[in-house]
C-alpha cells in the first residue's frame, strides 16, 4: 500500500463476515475499492474445521478456504495479508496498521471477530496448556495430542461445543471434562437433550465432573497439576480450554464507539458513527427477532450478516433479519440448531424420531423460537423456515413424529 491513494471501502478482519462483507461491497458498488485485511499472514480460512477434521488430522487448514487470494483478486478486492490495525482515526476516517501507512476509508467495517476467554490459572503460554481460536492454535493441539504426554491423560476445561468437539478429537487418552455449570451445552440445549451426547462421550471412555472449576495449576514433570474448587488435584500430559469467547472490540472501544459486549450496531450493521459497520461475532446487533440487542458466535450469522453490513457500507439499505443456525460433529453425533435460544428460558418440547435421532423445542406464543437436533438436519431446516415465517403450531403437533414438520410449514 502506498500512501495518497483515495479512500475506499475498508474491511478490518477476514474471517466469513470480513470477506462476506468485502465481497458484498465490491458487488454493490463495482467502481469503489475495498480492501480486506487479514491480521494473519494466509489467506481467509474456516474456523469451524479446526475443531474437526484438522484437529483430528483428516484436512489442512490451507485446504479449508473461505475463499482464495486469487478469487478475491478476480472480484476485484484488494486483499492484503498480515495487516494489523492499531487505531481508527474517525476524524481522519483512516486506519492505521503495524509498519504501513495509514489506509484511508470512506467506510469502514469491523468484522474482528472473538478472542479465546481465558483463565488466569491456565495461561496460554503455560506448556501443554492449549487454547483453540485460530489455525496455529489447532496445528499446535494436533501436534501436542500425538505426543508421548497425551497418554498422562487430557483434561477438557468447559463443556461447551468447543471443547466437546476437541473431546472426540481427543478419546482414546484419558480424558476428563471440567465443567464450571450443572451440565453440557447449556447455552444451546436443554440438560436433558445435553445427557444425549455426555452419555456418548462416557461410552469413549470420557469423564465430567460438573459444578468443578480451577483453583490453580503448576506444571510438574512435562505435564500440568491442575488444584480444583472441590480441594483435590488432576494431573494432565495436556490441557484443553475451551470456555467460550469474547468479542475483539478493542479498536471500537479505543475510537470510542459503544462496545462493552460487542460493538453496538443497529439492524442496518451500523454503528454509531454512520461511516462504520460491525459484522460477526464482534458486533452487538439490534433486530426485530428480539428485545434486546444479541450477539452471536456461529459461521453462518457470520457470513449473513457480513454481507448485509458490505451491502449498506457500499451504500444499500438492508436490514439483518435472518435467523441463525449452527453445527456441531461429535463422533458420529451430527448436532444443529436454528433460531433464538433466549437464554432457553423456555421450557422445551422433544420430539423422539428413533434410532438416536431427536429434536428439542422452544415456543413461545405458539410459535417456535428455537429447535435443536441430533441427526435431525432435514428436520432443522423446515423449522428454520417455521420461524421465518411466524407459522403457528402447538405442543402436540410438534411433539408427534407423525406429524410432518414440513406439513406444518405448509399450512
Amino acid at each position: 500500500m502506498t500512501t495518497g491513494r483515495p479512500p475506499g471501502i475498508v474491511v478490518v478482519g477476514a474471517g466469513p463476515a470480513g470477506v462476506a462483507a468485502a465481497l458484498a461491497a465490491k458487488r454493490t458498488l463495482p467502481e469503489q475499492s475495498v480492501f480486506l485485511l487479514a491480521d494473519e499472514d494466509c489467506d481467509p480460512y474456516e474456523k469451524p474445521p479446526l475443531s474437526k477434521s484438522v484437529l483430528m488430522g483428516a484436512a489442512e487448514p490451507e485446504s479449508k478456504l473461505i475463499v482464495d487470494s486469487a478469487a478475491l483478486a478476480a472480484a476485484g478486492v484488494d486483499f492484503v495479508r498480515g495487516a494489523i490495525a492499531t487505531k481508527i482515526d474517525r476524524v481522519r476516517g483512516e486506519v492505521h496498521l503495524v509498519d504501513r501507512p495509514p489506509l484511508p476509508y470512506d467506510a469502514l467495517v469491523l468484522a474482528t471477530g472473538a478472542k479465546a476467554r481465558t483463565l488466569a490459572a491456565l495461561p496460554p503460554e503455560m506448556a501443554n496448556v492449549h487454547y483453540l481460536r485460530t489455525a496455529a492454535d489447532a496445528l499446535a493441539l494436533r501436534d501436542g495430542l500425538r505426543r508421548p504426554e497425551r497418554s498422562r491423560g487430557v483434561v477438557v476445561v468447559g463443556a461447551g461445543l468447543i471443547g466437546l468437539e476437541a473431546v472426540a478429537v481427543a478419546a482414546g487418552a484419558a480424558t476428563t471434562v471440567l465443567e464450571a455449570g450443572t451440565s453440557a451445552m447449556a447455552r444451546i440445549c436443554s440438560a436433558d437433550f445435553a445427557r444425549i451426547v455426555v452419555d456418548r462421550h462416557a461410552r469413549a471412555g470420557v469423564q465430567f465432573r460438573f459444578g468443578t472449576t480451577i483453583e490453580a495449576a503448576s506444571a510438574l514433570n512435562g505435564g500440568v497439576v491442575l488444584r480444583l474448587s472441590g480441594g483435590d488435584s488432576l494431573e494432565a500430559g495436556i490441557v484443553i480450554v475451551g470456555i467460550g469467547a469474547k468479542p475483539d472490540v478493542d479498536l471500537a472501544v479505543a475510537a470510542g464507539l459503544p462496545a462493552a459486549e460487542g460493538i453496538l450496531v443497529d439492524d442496518r450493521c451500523r454503528t454509531a458513527d454512520p461511516r462504520i459497520f460491525a459484522a460477526g461475532d464482534v458486533a452487538l446487533f439490534r433486530t426485530r427477532w428480539c428485545s434486546d440487542p444479541a450477539r452471536l458466535e456461529n459461521w453462518r450469522h457470520a457470513l449473513d450478516q457480513g454481507l448485509v453490513a458490505g451491502t449498506n457500507a457500499a451504500g444499500g439499505d438492508t436490514a439483518y433479519e435472518n435467523v441463525p443456525s449452527f453445527w456441531s460433529d461429535q463422533y458420529e453425533l451430527m448436532i444443529q440448531g436454528a433460531g433464538w435460544t433466549d437464554g432457553l428460558a423456555i421450557a422445551p418440547l422433544r420430539r423422539t424420531l428413533g434410532e438416536g435421532r431427536v429434536i428439542e423445542f422452544h415456543v413461545r406464543d405458539g410459535k417456535v423460537r428455537y429447535a435443536v437436533g441430533i441427526g435431525a438436519g432435514r428436520e432443522i431446516n423446515v423449522v428454520r423456515r417455521l420461524i421465518e415465517r411466524q407459522v403457528a403450531v402447538t405442543a402436540q403437533a410438534l411433539a408427534d413424529p407423525a406429524v410432518s414438520l414440513q406439513g406444518l410449514l405448509r399450512s
